[in-house]
């Protein structure tokens, strides 16, 4: 029996790091809009094996690509990442506000009316910048929290 057969580990493979049910979403969508994978990368300025690897699960889509996604597939960030359900809601429909503190929905509203304010060739680097400054604050509170 050859070496290679006795250990199921191929050499050269990478670990799969992504999401199967995001890319089958993706997959799925994709192919409602009558789109092939070299389709959805032209019109996302990827590249096919980048699609490929989205579709089956080996890598998740990086920060500065989920936007052109959702926009090229016609999905909310909350459908393509199915996190819409997930998410609890901060205040039901009708209710009283208990605060001035706005909900998910209507922090993510305001935050998109004002990118999109900016000239299209600086929102994706907007977009990075207001991730990397909101990850910093959770990093800090959670350094906090365990001091």
């Amino acid at each position: 029996m050859p070496p290679e057969s006795q250990n199921p580990r191929v050499v050269g493979s990478s670990p799969r790091t992504g999401d199967l049910a995001l890319g089958k979403r993706i997959a799925a969508r994709r192919e409602e809009l009558g789109m092939s994978r070299k389709d959805l990368a032209s019109a996302t300025d990827l590249s096919y094996p980048y699609i490929a690897q989205l579709e089956t699960g080996y890598r998740l889509p990086s920060a500065k690509h989920q936007m052109t996604l959702s926009r090229v597939l016609g999905m909310s960030l909350d459908d393509l990442f199915a996190t819409a359900e997930k998410l609890p809601a901060l205040r039901s429909a009708g209710a009283p506000a208990r605060s001035a503190r706005p909900s998910i929905d209507e922090a993510i509203e305001r935050a998109v009316q004002e990118l999109e304010t900016l000239p299209a060739s600086v929102r994706m680097e907007a977009l990075s910048r207001v991730q990397m400054q909101v990850m910093a604050g959770v990093v800090e509170d959670r350094s906090r929290s365990t001091s």
